[in-house]
């Protein structure tokens, strides 16, 4: 008996980025994707046609979402990774969106992704469904998706997308870590030396005040300090936090921001590595970008955005403004003292090849090996240095304890 077609409604957009609809007849929900497919179609939603049925609501989720959501950079990467290999073996979009909404253990996240499935089974774009939540789709996200439904590209550029997230990921993971030790080593040798002044110091006061030795002005210094701890700790405890939060409102300002964001590029032994994270940060999207066939001045905006600079970011700006006015984009990063000209040469050279995307791409993964091995080198600077500065505060406290110590030992000897 030979097998009845099927008949399938499904929502697609062609080779020119147009949404399309309607009837396909198949054996099967695997031949009918086949044969859309076949024709240059990318599927965004597809299921059994039935006489007079409306259009299938996706769940609704209990979860009330809105623009101001947010979801860990890790579910990110897995869901950009997962909805890749769904949409290259040619899982429908909305069945794809739906089963990762089903399997994420995020109550939020899921809310989110069930909102992006009613959007996109209701005829919206995938790229205007995840826009309305900018604190989990960045605005590069968004471009590069919205670039790879006009182009047909979903999967090579979701792809794309998972390998970047993956990459900014393990750098800022390795920046942090390089960073861990000295804060801990500085923690460790303020702790010992309130320890000292506050404990051990006021035991041998006592034996000072019995001996009544002329003290040298370093112990009297600490013993004074030590005395202003111990009956004065509220004082000291009510600055550290006003000196805390101050910081944290001053780092919030133009002014706290433009300083801080200085310092971390001026600061010795960490200013050449926080260099090359920005500029590799902005290489590396840049280049996505324009692979994707992102518009160069789209592009610049977003690099902007995603820096992590002042400074960078006015950069990108001042570039933007020149390859408006018709200049090339090489052309101001040649004068730029935040670009090495090795950089600036190799994408002007891509300029006249018209292998822009390409060079950036290849620039970018050359200035993330660098950075790992500035990482490197950072730390392994840094251990002998906290060891020293450690000892120097540490020894210091000891040897003006123990300086009228020796004192009161010379003058017992004779």
């Amino acid at each position: 008996m030979q097998a009845v077609p099927v008949r399938f409604a499904y929502q697609a957009r062609d080779q020119r980025g147009q949404v399309v609809q309607g009837i396909v007849a198949a054996l099967n929900l695997a031949e009918a994707t086949k044969a859309l497919r076949a024709e240059g179609k990318y599927i965004v939603d597809i299921k059994p046609a039935k006489a007079g049925q409306a259009a299938a609501e996706a769940p609704v989720s209990d979860v009330v979402v809105d623009k101001t959501a947010k979801a860990k950079r890790e579910e990110l990467i897995h869901f950009t990774m997962q909805l890749s290999v769904m949409v290259d073996t040619g899982v429908p979009l909305s069945d794809a969106l739906q089963s990762l909404a089903d399997q994420t253990s995020s109550e939020v996240f899921g809310a989110v992704l069930k909102n992006i499935v009613q959007d996109v089974q209701g005829g919206k774009d995938f790229s205007s469904a995840i826009e309305r939540y900018p604190r989990i789709f960045p605005k590069y996200y968004v471009s590069l998706v919205r670039a790879s439904e006009l182009s047909g590209t979903m999967g090579p550029i979701l792809r794309r997308l998972s390998e970047y997230l993956l990459g900014q990921r393990e750098i800022v993971k390795k920046v942090k870590g390089s960073l861990i030790y000295p804060g801990f080593m500085f923690f460790m040798s303020i702790s010992v030396t309130i320890f000292l002044l506050t404990v051990v110091l006021p035991r041998f006061t006592s034996i000072f005040a019995a001996r009544k030795a002329a003290l040298p002005l370093p112990t009297q210094i600490l013993m004074a300090v030590s005395g202003s701890l111990i009956n004065y700790w509220y004082l000291w405890v009510g600055g550290a936090v006003a000196l805390t939060i101050g910081t944290i409102f001053f780092a919030r300002t133009p002014t706290g921001e433009r300083f801080f964001d200085w310092l971390k590029l001026h600061v010795p032994i960490f200013g050449p590595m926080f260099h090359k994270l920005h500029l590799s940060r902005s290489l590396s999207t840049m280049g996505t970008m324009l692979t994707a066939g992102v518009q160069m001045m789209d592009c610049l905006q977003i690099v902007k955005e995603v820096s992590g600079n002042h400074y960078y970011a006015t950069l990108w700006e001042e570039v933007k403004d020149k390859v408006q006015n018709g200049s090339q984009l090489s052309e101001p990063l040649v004068k730029s003292p935040l670009i090495p000209k090795s950089v600036a040469q190799m994408i002007l050279s891509g300029e006249k090849t018209g292998e822009l995307p390409n060079v950036l791409n290849r620039v970018s993964i050359y200035m993330e090996e660098d950075l790992r091995t500035a990482i490197k080198t950072a730390t392994q600077f840094i251990e002998p240095v906290m060891i020293g500065m450690m000892g120097v505060m540490i020894g210091g406290v000891a040897i003006a304890m123990l300086m009228p110590i020796l004192t009161i030992s010379k003058v017992m000897s004779q």
